[in-house]
């Protein structure tokens, strides 16, 4: 095989069910589709690509909801019921030793609760409403019928398949079903270039003796550079790092080779950002283990019928069409800004040219600031 492009045969595959509604991607995002088109009484899959729910929050280890700067309730019927159900475990709420607190300077709420309980209360969830979950199941293609999505070709341990679908989610944070059913991801943001750049959380547990973690190979932190991490402490003495590498390079995590890098990057410096946290803050942590999940801030972002803008959001503008608010911070690399309530309207997770295809989340229509936002 030469390099370039290959042709690959055509095939035949087997419909292994039709929906109304197939969404692609079990976190936050997509768990809020599913689980709301199910309650509405739509015949929906969820399909996720890791063996448990909740992306960011579950496998990326990223136990903390940042929004509610006067506590989580009434965030909407699905919201509601995750934190009703991580209550339950003990796994959320100052009654159970999780911290609820605002960050003064930003104005940004934090609410933390155990990473690796939310899958639980997800699966719960999703058995309760009837959604059909794919776990372990990667969605690689799409069958169109002219400008409408007829099925989505998922791909696991039996092969490729077809889901036969009325409606398609993309809560990907790819964009993957969208450009595969022809969307075009939005360009480089030229008022704000380069990706916004991923982090890692690390995990370590309390000992009853010093335990200096060993850092074997050449280091990466020399002279003055030291790790760049902040500290998640959690009630039972477990203490999460998250670690950043906004100083040593630059990671294109839209695609398959930068994100590689950038995963390849994080797990090479947890032994030297474990030794960093030992000497200065306390010798009796340990290293215990890294999440299965790199934190992906931004892959591809897909163009829908509206590009929200930083502009929009600066001003707290409001649409005819908003469907929720954004209240966080413009978080981008280094870039913090504070910003008022502005609303997401439909039309920016409608991707544009596909009649019947919906772009949640980190993929979803806007420049690269307010993302770093909504």
């Amino acid at each position: 095989m030469s390099d370039g492009e290959i042709r690959i045969p055509g095939c035949t595959v087997g419909v292994a069910g039709a929906y109304d509604v197939v969404v692609c991607g079990g976190g936050m995002a997509g768990i809020g589709a599913g689980f709301a088109a199910a309650r509405s009484g739509a015949k929906t899959a969820l399909v996720e690509p890791y063996e448990v729910l909740g992306g960011l929050g579950s496998s990326g280890g990223v136990g903390n909801f940042c929004a509610g700067r006067n506590g989580l309730d009434a965030q909407g019927r699905v919201f509601d019921d995750v934190i009703d159900g991580l209550r339950a475990y003990g796994a959320y709420g100052k009654e159970n030793g999780w911290h609820e607190r605002v960050n003064e300077r930003w104005e940004t709420p934090n609410n933390a609760f155990d990473h690796n309980v939310l899958p639980l209360v997800l699966q719960e969830m999703a058995v309760s409403c009837g959604v059909d979950v794919m776990y372990a199941t990667s969605a690689v293609g799409v069958v169109m019928d002219d400008a409408r999505v007829d099925a989505v070709l998922v791909h696991n341990r039996s092969l490729t398949q077809a889901l036969g679908a009325k409606v398609v989610v993309d809560a990907t944070g790819e964009g993957v079903v969208a450009r595969h059913a022809g969307a075009h991801e939005l360009p480089d943001d030229p008022q704000f270039p380069n990706v916004i750049q991923p982090s890692f959380m690390v995990f370590l547990r309390k000992t009853e003796k010093e335990h200096a973690q060993p850092v074997p190979g050449p280091r990466h932190y020399t002279g003055d550079a030291t790790p760049e991490y902040s500290i998640w402490r959690e009630p039972d003495g477990r203490i999460g790092l998250k670690l950043k590498l906004f100083d040593v390079d630059t990671y294109d995590t839209g695609t398959g080779e930068g994100f590689i890098r950038a995963l390849v990057a994080m797990r090479s410096r947890i032994p030297e950002a474990v030794r960093h946290f030992q000497e200065n803050h306390d010798p009796t942590y340990a290293f215990d283990y890294a999440a299965p999940m790199l934190g992906l801030r931004e892959g591809r972002r897909v163009e829908g019928d509206y590009v929200l803008t930083i502009d929009d959001a600066r001003a707290g503008t409001r649409f005819d069409d908003g469907v929720a608010y954004g209240t966080f911070t413009v978080d981008a690399n280094r870039t913090r800004e504070k910003l008022p309530p502005y609303q997401i309207p439909y039309r920016s997770l409608v991707a544009k040219g596909v009649e019947n295809c919906l772009v949640p989340g980190r993929g979803f229509s806007s420049d690269r600031l307010t993302l770093s936002s909504a």
